[in-house]
């Protein structure tokens, strides 16, 4: 205790904020230096798992929060057991309104069990906000009669949140003009059945991350309308929807992941061109070649799991001419496979095959008649080839294995590695 004691304040208070605040106040017990230390953090961890009851727990938070000696709040991190309804976590309005609060973290342990109030969009300096497993409060008049005033917030994450509506969200998100970063996964988010319209409208958004289940979507209609001009990172699971993109490509869009089953593919392909790093899955079908030219993309991914993904590829790499690295994955256990489909070699190769692609790999190859053509197309006519890594299904027999090894490449210095995978859609 002696050598702890001896530490600078500044080191004591880090090490108290790596701990929940109940740890610390308890600290003070130790010795005189530790008394008033902890109402000096600016970094504040309540944990519900420390307290024997809502009400002890929410009248800790009141109190210590009071007696803080700092105005700034760099981070308030709050996590509720399932133990009790938690109506209105951060109802201390009248406690946090006058301070500096940077940034919240709000967890419950299950998802029907913790209600937030809706005041936490009255906090002017607030530049995080993370929510998991929260019932955002269903006093809906409350949510359209009260100004969402956050005009410092940059990084908004909202993980399996249940809200009064999709109207309110895509109002609150179209009123933050300073978001950056933006996290939605709506798995188990809301009731099924409901037939809904979210826009996510935001100028100032340069990453988004979206997401919803499968067996949730199949339970529920959407149209997700998506207009951010702004970004550099896109992700998007999404299936069985409506999903619309603006008709104009993201200028400044450097990575996307685009995982989706009822949209316009054309469109969606125009307005992802500036992308320098692309992972798709689509439903297509042939679609015609020439009016879209990814001249920045030099890696692609393309899943195998729907119908003809094939016309996909031969799109993209028909119209990626500075391609290097391309990956084929059956990323999904779902899908639109269909056994009959045939894969017919284009009457002309890429660009890309002669002068730039050095990295092929496949994962998740099962060894069917048209993956077969489809390897043997790739390695035969890609000729700066330095790398093709095929990870086969654990079903794929030694036979298969041999015609792979015996394929004919173009280049001479490709190197051909087959190994085994346990787990194809890892």
């Amino acid at each position: 205790m002696d050598i702890i004691d001896d530490l600078p304040d500044d080191i004591l208070l880090k090490i108290l904020s790596l701990v929940p605040l109940k740890t610390a106040f308890d600290a003070q017990l130790l010795s005189k230096r530790w008394r008033k230390l902890w109402r000096r953090l600016s970094i504040l961890n309540f944990d519900r798992a420390f307290h024997k009851s809502d009400i002890s727990f929410k009248l800790f938070m009141h109190t210590t929060i009071t007696f803080l000696e700092y105005p700034v709040i760099e981070s308030l991190n709050v996590r509720s057991a399932p133990t009790e309804i938690s109506h209105g976590l951060l109802v201390m309005n009248d406690l946090l309104v006058n301070r500096v609060l940077r940034k919240v973290d709000v967890f419950s342990a299950h998802r029907d069990r913790s209600i937030l109030s809706y005041y936490i969009y009255t906090y002017q300096t607030l530049v995080i906000l993370k929510l998991e497993n929260l019932i955002l409060e269903d006093n809906y008049q409350n949510y359209f009669r009260i100004d969402i005033t956050l005009p410092s917030l940059k990084v908004l994450q909202l993980i399996r949140v249940k809200y009064p509506s999709d109207e309110f969200l895509s109002r609150l998100l179209s009123s933050l003009q300073s978001l950056e970063d933006l996290i939605l996964d709506r798995c188990l988010s809301d009731k099924p059945g409901t037939t809904t319209t979210l826009a996510i409208l935001v100028p100032s958004l340069k990453r988004l991350r979206f997401v919803t289940c499968p067996d949730y979507c199949r339970h529920n209609v959407m149209m997700l309308n998506v207009n951010t001009p702004c970004l550099n990172f896109l992700s998007i699971e999404e299936y069985w929807r409506n999903v619309s993109f603006a008709d104009r490509k993201m200028e400044e869009l450097v990575e996307a992941d685009v995982n989706v089953i009822f949209i316009n593919t054309k469109k969606l392909l125009r307005t992802l061109i500036s992308a320098k790093r692309l992972s798709l899955c689509l439903v297509t079908s042939k679609i015609p070649h020439g009016d879209v030219v990814f001249d920045q993309l030099v890696r692609l991914e393309i899943c195998t799991c729907q119908k003809e993904w094939w016309n996909l590829l031969e799109r993209v790499l028909l119209d990626s001419p500075k391609l290097r690295f391309l990956k084929l994955h059956q990323k999904h256990r779902f899908g639109i496979m269909d056994p009959v489909a045939r894969w017919e070699e284009p009457s002309v190769f890429p660009d890309c095959f002669v002068f730039h692609l050095e990295t092929f790999e496949w994962r998740g190859y099962e060894g069917t008649q048209e993956e077969q053509k489809i390897v043997s197309y790739i390695l035969r006519n890609t000729w700066r080839l330095k790398t093709a890594t095929i990870n086969i299904h654990p079903e794929v027999s030694l036979m298969m294995i041999m015609e792979l090894l015996a394929m004919p490449k173009a280049s001479t210095s490709c190197q051909l590695v087959i190994q085994y995978i346990n787990d194809p859609w890892k």
